[in-house]
């Protein structure tokens, strides 16, 4: 796949991803509206955060990560082996989640019984026992967003969080508790609507809908070794995340969870939009591309890089100076008040600082699953999340508090990027970085972060006015950020002559 094919695929993925997180900034303005600062809320984002962790391992991670290059390969080298494989996993995956939900269902039952009402505890399961049976529906669609990738069917997998967004959504108009306590079911529905439209996309496409089928084969059995390494390596930034959430929970106080949340999804809007996007179009062809070596792969990779670092940068330096009018646009509503929004601010531009590591880290572990090697980025992985839960236990306690969460996940994160980068260079996939050509758009990214900064110095918020003066201040620095951005880096770098391989 050329270059121009690849930005064309990751415009696909992108747009449908946009329309999801603009969705659900939407969903968190109205929370934030209504329920901003209370337990019940912390309650729920906490509850939430267990399906949400394996729906970000499934879908975007270790699942994804073990069976497209698998089911690629075998799509080149006999198409029948290939949808007998596919069968084989979405009938065990299914049998196998369905007993875990069982098993979270009875463990959420026990601590409801055991815990005193309204307890923490007694909340947190009590709003996580309908979102259980969720993970069974998401993770088996995950599966088949696997098999549409590989088919170069985009559309389907990029456009079904829109669905889960729409149905929390829809439990907004409830008074504040009662949107609480529906929410959860409103998850649980949109992963049956999910798994629906998965099932008629592939329909639609050559291979039809895996059977359901019990056999054992090669593929099968490698597919299985392949996967529990699979799962820390390639969801290490959500386990970060799961941890920082109890943490916040547990030993912090009302609404350290969700100024944490807020942040976090203001780092996953670009952090979807562009990394993810490149990321889900450049590991099929990784995956094609492994059977001629680590250097074929490492001049494939490297576009794919360029093209992320050259849009990730300004968003990185965009979070840090515009955190102050971007929180109070999306979040300054109702009981969302002046220091709600100061701490979400913090933990917000700490978050930046990870955005490009993080989610460059995720494109270079897909190349080693690319080549099937799990073992590497399993060990990164578990060093990367010991050094985070240190690190949150050291910052949690300082005045930083949830803040220092954040300044965890920024440091481990930059931690386990350099180790990938120095790792796949011993492995002959050289070159990985351009930083010759990252010159002008690393110089230009800072000097939009100068301009922008010195805007809001001479223009603050005025005193007594909200969300809607700042998105007013909020887009005139992104056109002005952008406008100095893009003046100064143009896109020719981008753009090669035919034939020309990418150079460091």
């Amino acid at each position: 796949m050329d270059p121009r094919a690849l930005a064309r695929k990751a415009l696909t993925v992108s747009g449908w991803t946009l329309a999801s997180r603009i969705l659900g900034l939407v969903r968190d303005r109205l929370w934030a509206g209504v329920a901003g600062g209370s337990v019940l809320l912390d309650a729920y984002l906490t509850a939430f955060t267990l399906p949400n962790l394996l729906r970000n391992l499934f879908g975007e991670g270790a699942l994804s990560a073990a069976f497209i290059p698998r089911y690629a390969q075998l799509v080149q080298e006999d198409l029948v082996r290939a949808e007998q494989f596919a069968a084989q996993v979405v009938t065990r995956l299914t049998l196998w989640l369905s007993v875990l939900a069982t098993i979270g269902i009875a463990g959420c039952s026990a601590v409801m019984a055991l815990a005193e009402p309204m307890s923490k505890a007694w909340l947190v399961a009590t709003l996580a026992l309908p979102m259980v049976p969720f993970l069974v529906f998401i993770c088996v669609s995950a599966v088949m967003s696997g098999m549409l990738n590989v088919r170069r069917h985009f559309w389907v997998a990029a456009a079904s969080p829109v669905i889960l967004n729409l149905a929390m959504i829809s439990t907004i108009w409830l008074s504040p508790d009662e949107e609480v306590w529906w929410a959860p079911y409103a998850v649980l529905a949109a992963g049956i609507l999910m798994t629906a439209l998965h099932l008629g996309a592939l329909r639609r496409t050559p291979g039809g809908v895996p059977v359901v089928s019990l056999r054992t084969d090669i593929e099968w059995r490698n597919l299985k070794r392949a996967l529990a390494p699979n799962l820390m390596a390639s969801g290490v930034y959500q386990i970060n995340v799961f941890i920082d959430s109890q943490i916040a929970f547990f030993l912090l106080g009302p609404g350290a969870v969700q100024f944490l949340y807020f942040g976090n999804r203001l780092l996953q809007f670009p952090m979807a939009l562009i990394g993810h996007g490149v990321t889900t179009v450049a590991f099929p062809e990784m995956s094609r591309l492994a059977s001629q070596g680590w250097p074929a792969t490492a001049v494939f990779l490297r576009d794919a890089a360029r093209l992320q670092a050259f849009w990730l940068l300004p968003a990185a330096v965009g979070l840090v100076v515009c955190a102050e009018p971007l929180v109070r646009t999306i979040y300054q509503t109702g009981n969302f008040g002046q220091e709600a929004v100061a701490r979400t601010v913090l933990v917000t531009q700490f978050l930046g600082l990870s955005l490009v590591p993080i989610s460059l880290s995720k494109l270079l572990v897909r190349a080693f699953h690319a080549h099937q090697d799990q073992r590497t980025p399993l060990h990164v992985s578990l060093v990367m999340v010991g050094v985070n839960l240190l690190l949150n236990l050291t910052l949690v306690f300082t005045p930083l508090q949830e803040a220092g969460l954040a300044l965890a996940t920024a440091l481990s994160g930059t931690g386990g990027f350099v180790t990938y980068l120095v790792l796949l260079h011993r492995r002959g996939a050289t070159g990985l970085m351009p930083w010759r050509g990252l010159v002008r758009p690393v110089l230009a990214a800072l000097a939009m972060g100068v301009v922008v900064q010195a805007l809001w110095w001479w223009w603050p918020q005025a005193e007594g006015r909200a969300s809607g003066y700042a998105a007013l201040r909020l887009l005139v620095g992104v056109a002005v950020g952008g406008a100095v951005y893009l003046g100064i880096t143009g896109t020719g770098w981008l753009r090669r002559k035919k034939g020309q391989t990418a150079s460091p």
